[in-house]
């Protein structure tokens, strides 16, 4: 027997025996956390939005299936910046190879992503990590470490189909850390980075009345950045009456074909409206324009994926006749930036700001072996062009602006303003957060947010008649004037 062998099976003992990790057939566990939402568009060495957020998990183990009720109280809820009295309430099911999402009792398809991380909880959750280790067949040891003066052991394997490192305590036996390495195509924050390593942490040891030593406290790493830590204040094991990870058999046979990943999500050119002569809006859930100039196309954004990008490209380069000029990335949230590598890929000129010199860098080298794109495929250097100040490209009726916010919150994001069409992009700043059936926007995501927007539109002497954003469609500008005037009369 290995080494590594081993000390799983050491670990094992310590966390009260094999057969008693073996007859854990689901978990339901009463969760209080803290997320910090290091996606957005924020300094890039924190302090960091955050969310706190209260879950109720149920795992059923032996059919790969998770349930979470999850109530968010800060950032990721739905009225923090005015009169949140009650937390923001969500469902999440993932079963026989089918996430399921809901706010209320109507379930909505929920992509591919949550398969990955559900597989993750049933694969590297402490009822389950051993064992994975353990049924390994190339389970092997690795250096000891030092970590914080204690002496551990660490051992390597392939788990879940990713590679993987276990450090397992010298002196107690207990797991300390597994940490892994894969990609996420299906994931809109984590597809932008390639190959992903996450950590997981385990702390707070409790003897639970089964005999089994649990960790109370879970700690996650990703892209070398803090994600989330978790505080278990329940626990049940094989508790069939509290487990329930049950969908609607009408509503899994309606979602068994796989679900693409974001490379294979179509660009919508048949949504494509025309905002004035030569200017092109494609809208999604994240809004890409075209700007014909007299020597080329402008592309604004490059969002989601590399392959998205790619059929943006092919699609301005086919609709206008002309070479695609310069790509324009206005902001430093992940799924905004994604698909900037397939622009250098193309060779195409790549706009943004100088503070996202870093992050956009860090993105240009991340490693991408597990799931290649072109860039990846065919490395070449990239041609970038860093906004300092207000800066025109092009000329003649469709010369545009860009415009750095320099303001609390746009900090790392920038306008793009066409002064002869009195047409304004906003990037992300804001967006309508609540729609009437009509159409009408009935409330913006925040009015800080449009106070900034304004303010810098101000500071710049523009004068837009038009406004569109990265998750909304053309709308009158007096429209935010308007909503912020009318959250200022508030009492």
């Amino acid at each position: 027997m290995s080494d590594a062998h081993a000390a799983i099976l050491a670990a094992l003992a310590a966390m009260g025996g094999r057969e008693r990790l073996e007859n854990i057939h689901s978990v339901s566990a009463t969760i209080v956390g803290t997320r910090t939402m290091v996606e957005q568009s924020e300094r890039p060495t924190g302090p960091y939005f955050r969310d706190d957020f209260h879950l109720r998990e149920s795992v059923d183990f032996d059919n790969g299936g998770v349930r979470e009720a999850r109530e968010d109280s800060a950032y990721a809820g739905d009225l923090w910046w005015t009169d949140q009295t009650e937390p923001y309430a969500t469902q999440l099911v993932v079963r026989d190879g089918v996430a399921a999402y809901a706010r209320g009792s109507d379930w909505q398809y929920a992509g591919g992503s949550p398969l990955a991380f559900a597989r993750e909880r049933t694969t590297f959750g402490p009822e389950r990590v051993l064992l994975t280790a353990l049924q390994a067949r190339d389970l092997i040891s690795l250096p000891d470490v030092d970590l914080n003066g204690s002496p551990f052991h660490r051992v390597a394997f392939t788990g879940g189909g990713a590679a993987c490192t276990l450090t397992l305590n010298a002196r107690t036996n207990l797991p300390w850390s597994i940490a892994w390495t894969t990609a996420y195509p299906y994931s809109v924050f984590y597809n932008a980075w390639g190959d992903v390593r996450t950590t997981l942490t385990f702390n707070a040891w409790s003897l639970e009345p089964n005999g089994v030593r649990y960790p109370r406290e879970w700690t996650y790493e990703r892209v070398n950045l803090p994600d989330q830590q978790l505080t278990v204040i329940g626990l049940k094991f094989n508790d069939l009456n509290a487990v329930d990870v049950s969908l609607p058999a009408t509503f899994l046979a309606a979602h068994r074909t796989p679900p693409a990943d974001l490379d294979g999500r179509p660009f919508p050119v048949k949504d494509a409206k025309a905002l004035a002569s030569g200017i092109e809006l494609v809208p999604g859930s994240w809004n890409v324009a075209f700007v014909k100039q007299s020597d080329g196309v402008v592309m604004i954004e490059a969002p989601i994926s590399s392959g998205y990008v790619r059929q943006a490209l092919a699609y301005a380069a086919q609709r206008f006749a002309l070479p695609v000029k310069a790509v324009i990335t206005t902001s430093d949230s992940w799924p905004h930036i994604a698909g900037v590598r397939e622009a250098v890929a193309l060779g195409v000129p790549v706009y943004a700001l100088d503070l996202n010199e870093p992050i956009l860098n860090r993105l240009l080298t991340s490693p991408r072996t597990i799931h290649p794109d072109d860039l990846a495929r065919t490395p070449r250097p990239a041609q970038l062009h860093w906004i300092s100040h207000s800066t025109m490209l092009g000329d003649g009726d469709n010369g545009l602006q860009i415009v750095p916010y320099r303001t609390a919150t746009g900090e790392r994001q920038m306008m793009v303003y066409l002064p002869n069409r009195r047409l304004l992009y906003t990037s992300d700043l804001f967006a309508p957060d609540d729609v009437a059936g009509d159409g009408t926007v009935k409330s913006w995501f925040t009015p800080e947010y449009l106070d900034e927007a304004i303010g810098a539109i101000e500071r710049e002497r523009l004068s837009p008649e038009t406004i569109w954003g990265m998750h909304y469609g053309p709308l009158p500008y007096q429209t935010i004037v308007d909503a912020r005037a009318a959250f200022e009369r508030r009492v």
